[in-house]
């Protein structure tokens, strides 16, 4: 049997398999797993086999392993056991295992930590196969026949062959039959991502989306509201002491005693990271709730065959009748939980109004920051810029996003704080790290098409920014030509530093240099040319002053055509109507960025952010 058909039999078998390395790590699964377990596909592979397990059953299948080591037993008849899903509860399963044998490890499938870039384990011991039936995992529709899993992978969101220019697939032209059918089907897709999107992947909990709609729901509602914020305060260190994938089962299982604590109506969620958050509803008494979540939590737990003790830092906050909204009453239970952290140990507090002027909350800024950006919480948001000549998008603007207690704040928040606190290089080497590995895809496309990023002069104090720009570029496998770095005028001016040095140094090997805000600060025309530069960014408080179109503003036309007379070319940001966008265009724009195009959205979204661009450039050109 070929190889190929024989992987595509083992991923759509209707049996969860498994294939584990002889350290016992998961180096192989295929879709019936990830749907038995909850788990998806990047969190298990290399995570330890016992995950999966209720502790009751672990010493047992552990046994089983140890039995096959000989080789008189190659396979084991199926036993019964109890495995534990990503939501904590668990579901009884039936087990087989089978050794593999020595000449089957070179043909191991895709999908095995070998073939996703990892060393291969150290042969220690033999590779098991095995299969796990659940209870009810194969669900049966009204019909009889199987209900399909979307199939589409969690990470195709950039596919390599996207276009850049709209197309009508011929199967969704109008008056095809198949439409229909395929819009239903659309629809159908759309209903699971959105359930997906609400939810943590790793432990199926409410996100901070999810959780931010259900406490505005019960605070419309006149019964008592309570928030109950918590993080696990030793999670970096446990990550770094036993592994991803044991900081990641202790998740798991505070994930599940927190669902013990509280009522099936009330809301248990993880905002990201290390902290989570509880919404009681209807609750007469939350001290009592928070209580038997410290005393839970305080309880030992086992993790990757060790015994713990995490600490554990939470802040309650109640509504009153001055509660304005979820967003006061999650500053509050921050407030109380910043208060909680500082008294050293273990602990909760409930919220009282002089906590907001404490040294512990003033600082939680920079200090919850900082923690955001260890745990890798700082992602990136792209908007794209558009070419009104092509009547395509030619570049995507990366902008930093922290998703703080379930909700994105934008850069001009915290920025301020990082560059005050340090804390720049690191998140400017974060987003320039993502934003080549996420938009890399779509820039393969093309070599025209690039990737802007905003770099403050800050981050050029380092005197070696420009080499290590570049070798972020290089290990992303991305042309430093599709890269182009935005600064804001007063950055080309800074006497203490040596940007312009650096610029120079970055431009040689073929990365872009953008001028942002220009017009608003240092630069005239006239010294245009005396720096690194390739394109100029029309400031949008410029754009603002087109609202007609009909309006007389000559130094639109000063600038453009002096910039181009330089060799530069000009995008105009900030734009938010089709008038605005007409209106320079007239003037010989080269590129154009702005909300009526596109906001800023994840790299998942940049199919539809792309269909967005394109679908407001022709109705500019048909308004022409």
């Amino acid at each position: 049997m070929e190889s190929g058909f024989a992987q595509i039999l083992l991923e759509h078998s209707p049996d969860a398999l498994l294939l584990l390395a002889p350290d016992g790590s998961i180096s192989f699964l295929n879709a019936a797993a990830e749907e038995l377990f909850g788990y998806s596909r990047a969190q298990l592979l290399g995570a330890d086999s016992s995950l999966l397990l209720a502790e009751a059953s672990r010493e047992d299948f552990h046994g089983v392993l140890a039995g096959l080591g000989g080789t008189a037993a190659r396979t084991r008849q199926p036993f019964a056991g109890s495995g534990r899903r990503a939501d904590g509860t668990v579901v009884p399963v039936e087990i087989t295992c089978s050794v593999l044998p020595a000449a089957a490890d070179a043909a191991l499938p895709a999908g095995t930590n070998a073939a996703d870039g990892a060393p291969p384990a150290t042969p220690s011991g033999p590779t098991v196969a095995v299969s796990v039936r659940g209870a009810g995992h194969r669900q049966l529709s009204s019909s009889g026949s199987p209900q399909s899993r979307a199939a589409a992978p969690a990470d195709a969101a950039v596919p390599a062959t996207t276009q850049h220019r709209r197309r009508t697939p011929a199967g969704l032209a109008a008056g095809s039959a198949a439409a229909p059918a395929v819009s239903a089907a659309y629809a159908d897709r759309d209903d699971q991502l959105r359930a997906g999107a609400l939810r943590d992947q790793l432990t199926a909990l409410p996100n901070g989306t999810l959780f931010n709609e259900r406490l505005a729901a019960a605070l419309r509602r006149p019964d008592p509201v309570d928030v109950l914020l918590l993080n696990v305060d030793d999670l970096k260190s446990l990550n770094d002491m036993l592994g991803r994938s044991s900081a990641d089962e202790l998740l798991v299982e505070v994930a599940s005693r927190l669902r013990n604590c509280v009522r099936p109506h009330d809301t248990v969620a993880r905002l990201g990271g290390d902290e989570f958050v509880v919404l009681l509803t209807e609750c007469l008494n939350a001290d009592a709730v928070a209580r038997r979540i410290a005393d839970s939590l305080l309880e030992p737990m086992r993790v990757a065959g060790t015994l713990v003790r995490p600490g554990v830092s939470m802040g309650l906050a109640s509504k009153t009748a001055e509660t304005l909204d979820g967003a006061e009453l999650l500053r509050q239970a921050d407030a109380a939980l910043a208060a909680a952290k500082a008294g050293g140990q273990p602990n909760w507090l409930r919220f009282r109004p002089e906590m907001l002027n404490t040294a512990a909350h003033r600082t939680g800024g920079e200090t919850g920051l900082r923690r955001a950006v260890e745990l890798g919480q700082i992602s990136v948001h792209y908007q794209p810029v558009v070419s009104p000549g092509l009547g395509a998008v030619v570049q995507f603007e990366a902008f930093a996003r922290w998703e703080r207690h379930g909700t994105v704040i934008p850069p001009n928040q915290f920025l301020p704080v990082a560059e005050q606190s340090g804390l720049i290089r690191e998140i400017g080497d974060e987003v320039l790290r993502r934003a080549c590995a996420e938009i890399r895809p779509w820039l393969a496309g093309d070599a025209a098409y690039s990737v802007a990023v905003n770099v403050s002069g800050l981050q050029f104090q380092n005197r070696d920014f420009a080499t290590d720009v570049l070798a972020i570029v290089a290990s992303a496998g991305v042309d430093a030509r599709q890269l182009t770095l935005e600064l804001t005028e007063s950055a080309f001016f800074d006497a203490d530093s040596d940007v312009l040095r650096q610029l120079r140094q970055l431009r040689e090997a073929g990365v872009r240099i953008a001028m942002d805000d220009f017009g608003t600060g240092y630069a005239s025309l006239g010294r245009l040319k005396e720096l690194p530069l390739d394109v100029v960014k029309i400031d949008r408080s410029f754009v603002a002053m087109i609202r007609t179109g009909q309006e007389q503003l000559p130094f639109f036309n000063t600038m453009v055509n002096a910039a181009h007379a330089l060799g530069l070319r000009v995008t105009a940001e900030g734009i938010e109507t089709p008038a605005q966008a007409k209106y320079l265009m007239d003037r010989g724009c080269d590129s154009l960025q702005g909300y009526l195009f596109a906001k800023p959205a994840p790299a998942s979204d940049l199919a539809g952010t792309m269909e967005s661009a394109l679908t407001a450039i022709d109705k500019v050109d048909a308004a022409r």
